[in-house]
């Protein structure tokens, strides 16, 4: 259960809802979850949006621990894996100084489950509900997470070439900036190699080149437009020259859950040799596969972690101990 779904929203002044948060748009039902696309939104002048707002979140956030903030360095190149990138230290004291000279730090920041503060949190649901509209979809029946981010950098930052198991949709703020957004369904973009890398735990397995960039959905973002990228749609952004702030709403669905342990198990089964059918090819491989794994997940997860990889940290941990155990056997033969 997601932090969104185990809180009801708190009030707040009428002010702060806009009467209407997106413009809407046949895409919304056309190309969910399937294709990139860019819409329009009235956010971008919100008071939440504001950076004494912004410090005054991140002030509450990071109590929940260092892992609720992520600082960098936001000079990079865009084929730089993002965990390669140079970390901000002292950022309980320094963070502040890092979003109020935002302009001037050359940084950024990626704000974590901001749903956890109860104003934001009611906005978050206000979005959902207009995207069940939007969408056609009945998005809390299908998702089993959700997450609300916000990104704050520097002028001329970089987001990195990267996928992520999310449906997101972006949102932009204050600042302009380029997306550049991927099919993940082109197999020569996206390989079924990086995919089960991916699903594994290497979150950086997704390789940005070239002959990529050729094939990419190029949208020119300024407050006020936003952009929708599937499910491990692969995904980069070049900042402009102002200062950057945008909010993102991230949603796991539960078909795509699945999807991820038919990789897993590919993964598995390559490592033997094999060349495994890749999802949605065979229905009946496909539901082995899923129900392998799910022999080894948690049936309560509690995070977002546990839903994707509980499955594989038990696998890890019987091939361990087999090994283990072989080991012994031999010195003792």
């Amino acid at each position: 259960m997601s932090f969104l779904q185990a809180n009801s929203p708190s009030p707040l002044p009428p002010a702060m809802h806009p009467d209407r948060i997106f413009e809407p748009s046949p895409d919304f039902r056309d190309k969910f979850n399937r294709l990139p696309f860019m819409y329009s939104h009235y956010l971008a002048d919100h008071p939440l949006m504001q950076l004494p707002r912004l410090v005054e979140l991140a002030n509450t956030l990071i109590q929940y621990g260092p892992g609720s903030i992520r600082c960098q360095a936001s000079k990079m190149p865009k084929h730089l894996k993002w965990t390669d990138a140079t970390l901000k230290e002292d950022l309980q004291e320094k963070l502040p100084e890092f979003i109020a000279n935002i302009e001037h730090s050359e940084s950024w920041l990626l704000l974590y489950s901001v749903q956890r503060d109860p104003e934001y949190r009611a906005l978050v649901d206000q979005i959902i509900d207009e995207l069940e509209q939007l969408t056609g979809q009945p998005l809390r029946q299908e998702m089993s997470w959700i997450d609300a981010y916000i990104f704050i950098a520097s002028p001329r930052a970089v987001t990195s070439y990267h996928i992520d198991h999310e449906s997101t949709f972006l949102m932009q703020m204050h600042g302009d900036r380029t997306s550049n957004l991927f099919d993940g369904n082109d197999r020569s973009i996206l390989t079924d190699e990086e995919l089960e890398n991916f699903y594994i735990g290497d979150l950086t397995a997704a390789t940005y080149s070239d002959a990529k960039q050729a094939k990419a959905y190029v949208y020119p973002m300024t407050a006020g437009k936003g952009v929708h990228h599937p499910v491990c749609a692969p995904h980069w952004y070049q900042n402009g020259e102002q200062y950057s702030i945008a909010l993102g709403i991230h949603f796991d669905f539960k078909s795509d859950d699945r999807r991820a342990r038919v990789h897993q198990a590919n993964y598995y089964l390559r490592k033997l040799g094999l060349k495994p059918t890749p999802p949605g090819q065979s229905a009946f491989k496909d539901s082995l596969k899923i129900k392998f794994i799910g022999l080894f997940s948690d049936r309560h997860p509690q995070t977002k972690g546990d839903v994707l990889y509980s499955g594989i940290r038990r696998l890890r941990g019987i091939a361990a101990k087999i090994a283990q155990t072989r080991k012994i056997f031999a010195k003792k033969a």
